[in-house]
């Protein structure tokens, strides 16, 4: 896995095309294609950038394009980029698969002078590749108690600079159909929240998990779920040590994950991270999410407070739901905030090292950028903490040379607030594990 922090601009395998059709006055108001090929599959995104000449002599060229299959939008004179993808597309443009064989970007040419014009036309297809993607997995709607729309929602979180986010409206589905129109900002995952009186749980990537909210004993819970998993949802229980909804249904029904960081950091956090790491110490594997549970304007809480970084391997709710399944998250205070990965060659969170001598020694990597001065960066294995650092730089590179004896190897750090006379976690990362030998 790999463990730069960025997206590269230019990824392998991209293709990039600058192609020019002069047209005639004598194709006043005819329809032109400009041909090109898609070799393959493996695209994710198709961009489109045009311009002409002689615009100052009346000439007008409006612009689509065609799929193999279809005509997949068009734009008219109103734009001169637009892009589609897998899953998300400038408006006026379908999202959906980008099959392999003949596209055409398609010119209209509405109005040309006696002297014609020169329309250059760029195209650049970008092939599916991994990369961290930046989202919030809890949050509500008036389709429940929460005071945003879901367009609203969508909007506040394009401006915090998300790129996915989950509508997680309690006991409901309206919400998701929202999540079928594709936004061409963000990646929209269908969710909802079992809410019950004895506890809460996110069903995440279906369309209509949820059957019957109302479980009030373990073995309800467990049945429900167990249905909500048998349809593809992931489950999350939700805020696990809340005071005033917990999680009361005991933890021997099915489920995923853990959400361990909800909303701003404050002790019902720290509970569920204590116990998230008694589990994992134990030798259970449970994935630890985070979300702002976001239902309306307050001081400290806000869509994005914390963030999910997903290492996915393509920009699709699919890959996003494959990269948690997979333990590929980390867990950050607010989009701008710390963020650490951590390695061990080309092992990467959430995935499991080979198994090996337990004599042998595990090389670490960690790597922290968007750092503030005194951060506390934290190495944790089933044994506890196993080394710190401190910094006053915003990026740093540490190496441990760790122990296969250990289970697992995971980090946080943490930051002392002045003003608030605490200290607050900025930064967790799911483990990376060591295999064991039989």
């Amino acid at each position: 896995m790999a463990k730069s922090f960025t997206q590269h601009e230019a990824q392998p395998g991209t293709l990039h095309l600058i192609q020019e059709r002069f047209i005639t006055k004598e194709e006043e108001q005819t329809y032109i294609e400009v041909p090109f090929e898609v070799a393959n599959e493996r695209f994710e995104r198709i961009e489109i950038r045009y311009h002409y000449d002689n615009r100052s002599a009346g000439s007008v060229v409006d612009i689509g394009l065609k799929s193999p299959e279809r005509i997949v939008g068009w734009s008219g004179g109103a734009r001169d980029s637009f892009f589609v993808g897998v899953e998300k597309a400038t408006p006026g443009y379908l999202a959906g698969s980008l099959p392999a064989g003949t596209w055409a970007v398609l010119l209209g040419a509405y109005r040309v002078p006696e002297a014609g014009c020169r329309v250059t036309v760029e195209i650049t297809a970008v092939p599916a590749y991994s990369r961290w993607m930046k989202g919030d997995l809890h949050m509500h709607t008036i389709h429940s108690d929460g005071s945003y729309t879901a367009a609203e929602t969508i909007e506040l979180c394009a401006q915090r600079g998300l790129e996915f986010i989950a509508l997680t409206d309690h006991n409901t589905a309206s919400q998701n159909r929202f999540t079928l129109a594709n936004d061409d900002r963000l990646l929209l995952i269908p969710g909802v929240e079992l809410t019950s009186y004895r506890g809460h749980a996110n069903l995440l990537g279906q369309l209509d998990a949820l059957g019957d909210f109302r479980v009030l004993t373990p073995d309800a819970a467990a049945s429900e779920l167990w249905k909500a998993r048998d349809m593809g949802a992931f489950v999350s229980l939700n805020h696990p040590f809340c005071d005033l909804c917990p999680w009361e249904l005991g933890f021997d029904v099915p489920y995923d994950a853990i959400e361990v960081w909800n909303g701003p950091w404050r002790e019902l956090n720290e509970t569920a991270v204590r116990w998230w790491q008694e589990q994992l110490s134990r030798g259970e594997r449970i994935v630890a999410l985070g979300g702002s549970d976001t239902h309306r304007a307050e001081r400290f809480v806000m869509h994005g407070r914390p963030v999910s970084s997903i290492w996915t391997e393509s920009e699709t709710v699919e890959g996003l739901l494959n990269g948690i399944r997979k333990g590929r998250v980390v867990l950050s205070a607010d989009p701008d905030d710390s963020f650490i990965t951590l390695s061990s060659g080309m092992q990467g969170i959430g995935d499991t090292i080979a198994p090996v001598s337990p004599a042998a020694v595990v090389p670490l990597l960690i790597e922290a950028s968007k750092l503030q001065g005194g951060d506390r960066i934290s190495l944790w294995s089933d044994r506890g903490v196993e080394a710190e650092w401190t910094t006053d730089d915003e990026e740093a590179v540490f190496a441990f040379d760790g122990s296969a004896d250990r289970l697992f190897y995971r980090v946080e750090s943490r930051r002392y607030i002045k003003e608030m006379e605490r200290t607050v976690m900025t930064c967790l990362t799911n483990p990376i594990y060591i295999g064991r030998s039989i």
